[in-house]
């Protein structure tokens, strides 16, 4: 009983995807833990990694803990001027009368 109490007082969620390779064959599978870092595993379920987001930039984390790099935050511009305010559908006028 205390066992369930406490599964249901600190509940625990993880995200997992396959990983398939560019035939369909399956290659492994990446989980990520609540804390936001994403493990990498084989096919076969030996370790290969981490890798975790920090502030936009995503450090990566062999399989023995030791660091292999980031990759920098990346920026995206909006596709439209943010303060550029909505503008009022316009009635149709009829010209020439």
């Amino acid at each position: 009983m205390r066992i369930i109490f406490l599964l249901l007082l600190f509940p625990f969620s993880a995200n997992a995807q396959a990983i398939y390779g560019p035939n369909g064959e399956y290659r492994g599978y990446m989980q990520t833990s609540p804390n936001g870092v994403t493990s990498t595993y084989s096919s076969s379920g030996q370790f290969k990694g981490t890798q975790q987001v920090d502030s936009g930039q995503t450090n990566y984390y062999g399989s023995q803990g030791q660091y292999q790099g980031n990759s920098p935050p990346v920026y995206i511009q909006p596709n439209t001027t943010i303060s550029t305010p909505r503008q009022a559908p316009q009635v149709p006028s009829a010209k020439g009368w």
